[in-house]
């Protein structure tokens, strides 16, 4: 479910962001490489937010939506000396970290950042809108038009970036997504909203997508989740929280989406 990559090159920091991502190649347990996007521990990324990407990742993928496919990024003294030897700082920020992040496959070439201003082609509206929904259901407010998080190739949309998601406790009057009205303020702030605003897409197929979730596979996500992650009260509860959340969002998926339609009306 989320394999294991130890990293082994360094190529480049992104510094764009605010998380500020590395961009590394790493090795499977079989053998395999894969170039990754990895995210790690820093003043701006905790593990609470490794745990929330993560849920973000494993969900939208068994929902059949267009998300990378993430990796357990391991780093070892031997790698973290290495990268200090040419870069410093990044050495530094790599020593302090959390020795375990999140990593997704790095997008193939043709892809680029989704314009806000572009208009929605009509072939690309159902991605578009299992996207919006997605995005809204899970809380997730880090899909807007100056930081979209979205990438696009020809008809083809990616998505990534879910560590601010799935937050639902200490904010005022939050209320659960299947309840009336509960999506009307983070609908028009979400980068999709205005080439989706006064359509009626069938969502038909991600809702089935999403009742076939069950509590056994929620739990399986819960199990993949890296010990390093899970060694504080703190941590155990956002994981825990997460899930029980995702679970009662499935069983009142229906009338969520009817929240969504709602939006878009």
């Amino acid at each position: 479910m989320l394999d294991s990559l130890t990293a082994t090159r360094f190529d480049r920091r992104i510094t764009r962001g605010r998380t500020g991502p590395f961009l590394l190649e790493g090795e499977t347990g079989i053998g395999d490489t894969a170039e990754v996007i990895a995210k790690f521990t820093s003043d701006q990324l905790t593990v609470e937010g490794l745990i929330r990407e993560t849920f973000g990742a494993l969900l939208a993928a068994d929902l059949g939506l267009p998300v990378p496919a993430c990796y357990c990024v391991a780093l070892t003294p031997e790698f973290v000396a290495s990268v200090a030897m040419s870069h410093p700082a990044y050495g530094a920020a790599l020593a302090t970290a959390v020795p375990v992040g999140f990593g997704s496959t790095k997008l193939p070439p043709g892809f680029s950042a989704w314009m806000p201003q572009r208009e929605l082609p009509k072939a690309m509206r159902h991605a578009a809108a299992e996207i919006y929904a997605f995005d809204l259901l899970i809380q997730n407010p880090d899909r807007r038009p100056d930081n979209p998080n979205l990438q696009s190739r020809g008809e083809e949309f990616a998505i990534f970036d879910h560590e601010m998601a799935l937050v639902t406790e200490g904010i005022l009057f939050w209320k659960p997504p299947w309840h009336p009205d509960a999506l009307a303020a983070a609908a028009s702030k979400h980068v999709l909203y205005s080439g989706l605003r006064g359509k009626q897409p069938d969502l038909s197929r991600i809702i089935g997508a999403w009742e076939a979730v069950d509590d056994a596979r929620l739990a399986a996500y819960r199990a993949a989740l890296p010990p390093e992650w899970t060694a504080t009260p703190l941590a155990v509860h956002t994981a825990d929280s997460a899930i029980g959340f995702l679970s009662d969002l499935r069983r009142n998926v229906r009338p969520a989406m009817q929240e969504i339609m709602r939006t878009l009306a």
